[in-house]
């Protein structure tokens, strides 16, 4: 019979251990994950004029009310409001406020109403749900499943259909170049299947490290630099952590050889399989990643880094000028031709100065000392390992090549989940031994 797992103190409720997938389907994590990825599947050909209502402020809608509905219930606990909490409650006011001292033009309100309203709330509503280890377990299950549905929309356009999805802006059925959205689905797979065939049971690790060299392959078609580059420095993490567990790192260092001389094999198998179908230069055209790559480091086509590093070392001038307060939300639209400095430190740095910097890095700061700590816990799941290990990357992204405040949902949804890891695990309860979900072998004890 289904176990229903009991808060000890306070009345909240757990989520039944094992949910049907109908279930997941009707979850609040469900619709917490569809509001997360609104922007990649409303765009779609098939989806536009079809939906009635924009699904980015549906879900977000549909979310909070469920979060409400259960609170009255007492199925979920309100917000912690404890440190992480605080520091960037008082940073999504400080952001909200900077508008009032930035031009005022339109391109400054419109970023602060998408920040306050679908940007940073999903920080907020991550850390109601993460609270919960099940809700955690559930969002990355529902985040892995829509990363393979999209995943297999693109190889049907690209290889059936036969439209290159990742350029369908010439045709006018999609506005704009999708492959970095597609390349970011296929990098939450690398990482889930990397964490569960490191971490996870020994009987789930030959299909997981297939999922690992399907992500990786995927990746490299796709044509998304950034998300295959920090997904492969994801394997050097994976030793890293490794060592500083000692009680993981005899058998996961063996996994890891396993894994690493897989890809090696697999890849080498790969590339050989698409010269011998389309011949050196067809296949160097299907490998869109490193194609552009080369480009790049032979100094053939640089335009792209090149405006991003100017719009980096702008940011940095500017706040130079202003360092304490900023120049305000929404600034460095006016002043660039970007949207943003692709780098979400100096974007913070020239719009809100020193003060925001400290109130966002301050939460971030929280978030590395609890993956550490995740990290030298033996009773840490894959699950867990696979949020740490992601954030991580995601952190070093964030701070150095990418990152935009008015559109980081994703990114203060999975800080959120590791301020949630950070929060104990009071709702852990001891687990049947029997067909664990998820393949968890080790038992959590209450409070741990």
């Amino acid at each position: 019979m289904a176990m229903q797992l009991q808060q000890p103190m306070g009345g909240y409720r757990s989520i039944d251990r094992r949910s049907s997938l109908m279930g997941d389907l009707l979850s609040i994590e469900a619709s917490f994950v569809l509001f997360l990825v609104a922007g990649r599947y409303k765009v779609l050909p098939e989806l536009q004029g079809f939906l009635p209502i924009d699904p980015t402020l549906f879900f977000f809608a549909l979310t909070v009310c469920l979060i409400l509905y259960k609170g009255i219930l007492r199925d979920l606990r309100p917000m912690p409001l404890d440190a992480p909490d605080l520091l960037m409650l008082s940073f999504y006011a400080f952001a909200i406020v900077s508008v009032f001292w930035s031009s005022l033009e339109p391109k400054n309100i419109d970023k602060a109403w998408r920040f306050a309203l679908v940007g940073a709330t999903g920080y907020f509503l991550a850390s109601i749900l993460a609270q919960d280890m099940l809700r955690r377990e559930r969002i990355v299950r529902m985040m892995v499943g829509f990363s393979i549905i999209l995943l297999v929309y693109y190889s049907y356009h690209r290889w059936i259909v036969g439209i290159d999805v990742s350029e369908l802006s010439n045709t006018g059925r999609i506005q704009g170049n999708n492959y970095l959205e597609y390349g970011n689905q296929a990098a939450y797979l690398f990482f889930a299947f990397l964490a569960l065939a490191i971490y996870g049971p020994s009987r789930r690790m030959v299909p997981a490290m297939a999922g690992v060299v399907v992500s990786l392959f995927a990746l490299t078609l796709i044509g998304a630099r950034g998300p295959l580059v920090f997904s492969v420095l994801g394997i050097p993490l994976v030793g890293i952590t490794l060592l500083m567990c000692r009680q993981k790192l005899s058998n996961g260092i063996r996994r890891l050889v396993v894994l690493v001389v897989v890809l090696a094999a697999m890849g080498w198998a790969g590339y050989g399989a698409l010269v011998a179908v389309k011949g050196f230069n067809g296949a160097s055209e299907e490998l869109y990643t490193l194609q552009r790559l080369s480009l790049q480091l032979s100094n053939e086509a640089t335009g792209s880094l090149d405006v991003r590093a100017e719009g980096r070392d702008l940011a940095f001038r500017r706040w130079q000028e202003q360092p304490l307060l900023g120049w305000g939300m929404g600034e460095f639209r006016i002043q660039h031709s970007l949207d943003y400095p692709h780098n979400l430190l100096l974007e913070t740095l020239m719009e809100m100065g020193l003060v925001g910097a400290v109130l966002f890095l301050s939460v971030h700061i929280i978030a590395l000392f609890t993956c550490v700590r995740v990290i030298r816990d033996p009773a840490s799941s894959w699950v867990d390992m696979a949020i740490v290990l992601k954030f991580i990357t995601e952190f070093v992204s964030h701070m150095t090549v990418e990152g935009y405040l008015a559109d980081n949902r994703l990114y203060f949804a999975l800080l959120a989940m590791v301020i949630g890891l950070r929060r104990g695990s009071g709702n852990k309860a001891i687990l049947p031994a029997g067909n664990p979900r998820w393949g968890r072998e080790q038992v959590h004890m209450p409070g741990r």
